[in-house]
């Protein structure tokens, strides 16, 4: 008797310690978040810098955003995730949601409007760059920190105190909305002697924004411009099909067929390297000089442009050196998790293997960003600047009273801004 119940209790234990072992062995398999998961493969596979990455236990990771933060190598500012519909909507279609303006303070601590999209909560109530809000939903700037102010910009809808350009003051409640984004804020040609300079002021590269860019180079082109200035300064990259129509417009007509730039991929992906080719469109413009204007903020996509049109054009940056971003991604998306990941996947290299501007690219004349008035405005120093420079050769200004500060962005236009180079034919899982 004894016997039996000795291997009954035996036969009870060993059912117990099997069945025990193997729910905590489905428990570990469930543990990894599938989007955890679908981030790690791709940056095993993509990264550019996958080799440096360090080993992580999945199952202690919550989120792609967590994931990436742990493996992120030291130069690494940029890969991201994001809902692979928004990111869709905003490159392609140009379509986002937010207030619909860049937003920054300036050395006199005014909170200054950038620029603004037309078709915005902003545009639509006929903000204008410039622009100074002075008060918050009754709460005046001054007496709020820049944390008191991200704050607030988070809220849906908001009561905005603006002080408009000739001084005169207004208030305009207004809520975030959809956004559809227009990328040349200003084009005109300005006469200056005997010169017709082309004015651009570009600010997404996207493929909604090709349309317009062929637009703004038609007129170009009937006035027979014979000088460019870019205005790239708050330009936080996009597309390379969108880069390659603006260098074709550019520089299509002397350089047509010119490699301007090369991608180089880790060593799991070195097919996917390619040359980027200067194309020619029929309004395509041939300038004697290019000047671009550039701040800190002009990042990617907007480098890239730069980088690749050194070696054939007679071209000066003034303002600030730009952001230092010489990489750009490859994006990843799975449609039924909805996320898009997005790691650093390859290197750019002009035609004289110019890449290493991590630290930004410098300017030839350090000009500051004022933001006193619109578009346009010749009390604007860096335009003043670079009319003077295409004119005479030096960019002899007056003091400058304000300018922004830099660091203290605090808004870039929408809730999902355009900050990061990506290659066109994306990988997507249906």
């Amino acid at each position: 008797m004894k016997s039996i119940i000795y291997w009954l209790l035996l036969l009870l234990c060993y059912h117990i310690f099997f069945s025990c072992k193997k729910e905590i062995t489905q428990e570990n398999i469930q543990t990894v978040d599938p989007s955890v998961q679908f981030t790690a493969d791709t940056f095993n596979d993509l990264y550019l810098w996958y080799e440096s990455m360090p080993v992580v236990d999945l199952t202690t990771i919550k989120t792609p955003d967590e994931y990436i933060g742990q493996v992120r190598y030291i130069k690494d500012r940029w890969s991201f995730t994001m809902s692979y519909t928004d990111l869709i909507d905003l490159l392609e279609k140009g379509e986002t949601t937010g207030w619909g303006a860049g937003l920054a303070f300036d050395d006199q601590d005014k909170l200054r409007i950038l620029f603004v999209y037309n078709n915005s909560a902003m545009g639509k109530a006929g903000v204008k760059r410039g622009w100074q809000i002075k008060a918050i939903n009754s709460k005046t700037v001054d007496s709020m920190s820049d944390s008191d102010v991200n704050t607030a910009l988070n809220n849906s809808s908001n009561s905005f105190v603006f002080t408009k350009n000739d001084g005169t003051d207004i208030t305009i409640p207004m809520s975030k909305g959809t956004i559809v984004i227009n990328s040349v804020q200003y084009s005109g040609v300005i006469q200056k002697g005997a010169k017709k300079i082309g004015y651009l002021v570009f600010s997404d590269f996207l493929g909604s924004s090709v349309k317009e860019l062929n637009n703004a180079f038609d007129i170009f082109s009937k006035e027979g411009v014979t000088d460019m200035i870019l205005d790239l300064r708050y330009n936080g990259g996009g597309t390379l099909d969108c880069a390659d129509s603006l260098v074709a417009l550019l520089a299509g007509k002397p350089f047509k067929d010119k490699v301007y730039n090369t991608l180089t991929y880790n060593n799991k992906h070195i097919r996917l390297g390619y040359q980027s080719i200067i194309g020619l469109k029929s309004s395509s413009v041939q300038t004697n000089k290019l000047v671009v204007i550039t701040t800190s903020s002009t990042a990617s996509a907007s480098e890239l442009v730069i980088s690749g049109l050194k070696p054939y054009l007679n071209i000066k940056l003034i303002g600030s050196k730009t952001h230092g971003k010489p990489v750009g991604m490859n994006i990843e998306g799975d449609t039924k998790l909805n996320i898009a990941v997005a790691p650093i996947s390859f290197r750019n290299v002009n035609s004289q293997g110019y890449s290493d501007y991590f630290d930004g690219i410098p300017v030839d004349f350090a000009v500051k960003d004022n933001v006193s008035q619109d578009w346009g405005d010749l009390s604007d120093a860096c335009l003043t600047a670079a009319l003077n420079y295409i004119s005479t050769g030096t960019i002899g200004i007056n003091v400058i009273k304000s300018a922004i500060t830099t660091d203290r962005i605090i808004y870039k236009g929408t809730d999902n801004p355009v900050e990061n180079l990506y290659q066109s034919g994306n990988k997507i899982i249906k």
